[in-house]
């Protein structure tokens, strides 16, 4: 069974890249990178709302679950292939008893590593945020599956002079295969003019998720990326159909929900976890967004 790391929210786990999950796990040199697993459990993964500090990829092959990322409702049965980006908080609120999936651990450094260059793939990682499960066909599931043993095969062998590289290569491979997938879901535009839309989008998304907390004026990332206000919320609405600010404000809104309703923290500590000048601040910045103000929100919740 899962062994959590203690989040600094009371009521809400960290799951690292190197923390012990299930013995069902196949043996690879890059173990600190990447993990693979032919069978495991909901259980294995969470037993409490958990923050996963990784990449997750996994194939439902039996069973269903119900669960939320970041407060948003999902489900998960046979043939579903689930897709988290790392930090997003995980929370279980309803599981079969038969539940088991194939999965894919990447760390981030590792996961973004695979993806350098490839910017044409923000549209489905963007679609990915929004769709994090989409049912396959069994000839869609059954591609994945030769990808996964592919890279299975790979991770076993004997660490040689490009193994790592190779395993980049087949990496990508797996990404490419499930951007066909999305293919048919989403249509995006891959001019060249996109392609350098989508490398600033990205470029603001890191920053955003890194100082949101300290720093909330668009001017503040367009000076660091040294491009106009206009011009980044242009491009980033152009990309994602949000502005730079609703973006920011979006992963406020998300954090600050995430402390009213895991955490014992009062709203005065709320609003100095999130650099607010004073809780009557805080209160009027949620208020004015959600319609209700954080205390009547962690009641509600």
């Amino acid at each position: 069974m899962l062994t959590m790391t203690q989040h600094t929210n009371p009521h809400i786990h960290s799951l690292r890249m190197d923390d012990p999950i299930t013995p069902n796990e196949a043996n690879n040199f890059l173990c600190r990178e990447m993990r693979l697993f032919d069978d495991i459990t909901w259980n294995d993964l969470l037993e409490a709302p958990t923050q996963i500090g990784f990449l997750l990829i996994a194939l439902c092959t039996e069973g269903e679950v119900e669960f939320s990322i970041n407060n948003r409702k999902h489900s998960m049965r046979v043939g579903d292939l689930f897709i988290s980006f790392g930090d997003q908080i995980l929370e279980e609120s309803n599981v079969s008893n038969n539940f088991h999936a194939k999965a894919v651990l990447m760390s981030r450094s590792f996961a973004q590593n695979c993806i350098v260059g490839l910017n044409h793939m923000w549209p489905y990682l963007l679609y990915l945020m929004e769709h994090p499960v989409m049912h396959t066909t069994q000839e869609e599931q059954d591609w994945l599956l030769d990808c996964y043993q592919l890279i299975r095969r790979r991770l076993s062998k004997q660490p040689g002079r490009y193994m790592r590289e190779a395993t980049v290569s087949l990496v990508r491979a797996f990404y490419f295969e499930i951007c066909d997938l999305l293919e048919v879901r989403v249509k995006p535009d891959q001019s060249g003019a996109q392609n350098r839309a989508y490398a600033i989008f990205d470029q603001f998304i890191r920053l955003a998720s890194a100082h949101f907390k300290q720093e909330r004026s668009v001017e503040w990332y367009s000076s660091e990326m040294c491009l106009t206000p206009k011009h980044l919320s242009e491009v980033v609405k152009q990309v994602s159909g949000k502005t730079a600010g609703q973006w920011i404000t979006t992963l406020v809104i998300i954090e600050i929900k995430s402390l009213l309703r895991n955490t014992t923290l009062s709203i005065k500590e709320v609003a100095q976890e999130m650099n607010f000048p004073n809780q009557s601040f805080l209160g009027k910045y949620f208020k004015n967004i959600e319609g209700v103000s954080p205390s009547d929100f962690r009641k509600l919740s």
